[in-house]
Order: structure tokens, then C-alpha cells, then sequence
């Protein structure tokens, strides 16, 4: 029985070193610029909280892979000047499919607002798109340079730049029938990818012409238009 013992220790070391690796990988993320530590909400237990939580409309959103929750505090600062409740909750290791149902939780949390909106940056989309149906308070959901994993059937908005390196306009076209047929599409004219967040320049991705702050706006402003609020 020794080799069964031998094959035994192997497959231990090999998920030990591939745990390591992965743990090692995850350090590597992608922090908040200068201008994007300006916009910080107040933080609790690592989630970041605009608003008071009993406004009607609130926002969940969901980061993209690798990248800080506080990247996105721009966007979350703005929403919240405008009347809405926004949380960019901390997931484990900055990647959001490993608590994708986060965002259920957050909504038994704050039973006061009436409906939500999922938004997901990048792989933070994907991962918004498996509970979009899971709860009847959410509205819909924003995808900003990303798409859904599977078939959705909720109101839907995509917003993406021009030119994304990281994440192709074909790619985003390509998953439209995944979506029902009143999805909204918005492309961002010189807008790219890593420009949806405050976090510096992103590998892979083309530089913009845009600052963050101007193709954030604009996004601000197409998202306003989908709630209607």
C-alpha cells in the first residue's frame, strides 16, 4: 500500500502548492488611485456604505477581478448624490464569484429599500448575473464592460468603451442573446476598460483619452436614464 500512500502525499502537496499559488496570486490587486480615496463611503466590516438605507432605490456593486472595492468609490459617491443607497461590499480575495451571493445578503440586510439594482465592473458582472433573479426586490442589472454567465431575464443595461482591451466589444456582442430583447447597450466613445473604476492603468487594456472621472459620468448619467429615477 505504500504507492497509494505515495499518491496520496502527491495530490496533497499538489493542492497545497496550488492553494499557495493562488494565495500568492491574490495579493496582487488593483488599489484606489488618490482621487478615488477622496470619494470613500463609510466603511463597515471591509463593505463600503453610501447613504442611509432607507432610501427607495439602492445599487449593489459587484468589483471587478483583482481590483479594490474602493476603486469604485467615485461611482458609489455619485449615485448616493442623487438619492440613492449604494453598497460595494469587500469579497474574498477581490474576486466576486467566490460570494457572488453577497449581494442577497445585503439586500435582507437593508429591508427598507424597496428595489435594487445589481451593477458588476468586468468579471464583477458575471458574477451579479447568477442572483439577478434570485430576489424579487432587484429591478435589474448594470453591466459595466462585461456580460452575463447564462440566460438572464431581467432589465438590463450594458455600458462598455470603444476601446477595451480586456474585454473586446465583440465578446460583449456576442453575448446579447443572453439577454432579453428590451437590454439597453451604451458604448462609450474613446472610453476602455479600466476607466470604470479609479485604479490606475490595467493590463491588456488600451489607454483613453478619458480620464476615469469623465467616462464614469457618463456612465452616471446612462445609468440614471435605466432607472428613471
Amino acid at each position: 500500500m505504500k504507492w497509494l500512500k505515495r499518491i496520496v502525499l502527491v495530490l496533497v502537496f499538489l493542492v497545497v502548492l496550488a492553494f499557495s499559488a493562488f494565495v500568492i496570486w491574490a495579493q496582487f490587486d488593483y488599489g484606489p488611485t488618490e482621487e478615488a480615496t477622496s470619494y470613500l463611503g463609510e466603511e463597515m466590516d471591509g463593505d463600503y456604505i453610501y447613504g442611509e438605507g432607507d432610501e427607495e432605490v439602492g445599487f449593489i456593486f459587484y468589483q471587478g477581478a483583482k481590483v479594490e472595492p474602493a476603486a469604485y468609490s467615485y461611482i458609489g459617491n455619485q449615485l448616493a448624490g442623487k438619492g440613492h443607497f449604494v453598497v460595494i461590499p469587500q469579497l474574498p480575495f477581490n474576486i466576486a464569484l467566490l460570494n457572488s451571493e453577497a449581494g442577497l445578503e445585503i439586500i435582507e440586510q437593508y429591508p427598507e429599500v424597496s428595489t435594487w439594482y445589481l451593477i458588476g465592473h468586468s468579471l464583477g458582472g458575471s458574477a451579479a448575473s447568477t442572483i439577478a433573479e434570485s430576489n424579487p426586490k432587484i429591478e435589474g442589472i448594470i453591466f459595466l464592460a462585461s456580460y452575463p454567465i447564462d440566460t438572464i431575464n431581467v432589465p438590463s443595461l450594458t455600458v462598455y468603451g470603444e476601446i477595451d482591451g480586456v474585454l473586446p466589444v465583440e465578446d460583449i456582442e456576442a453575448r446579447r442573446e443572453n439577454l432579453r430583447d428590451d437590454a439597453v447597450f451604451h458604448e462609450i466613445k474613446g472610453g476602455n476598460h479600466a476607466n470604470f473604476g479609479m485604479y490606475g492603468e490595467q493590463k491588456g487594456d488600451n489607454p483613453s483619452e478619458l480620464t476615469p472621472k469623465e467616462q464614469l459620468d457618463e456612465t452616471i448619467s446612462i445609468i440614471q436614464e435605466f432607472v428613471g429615477r
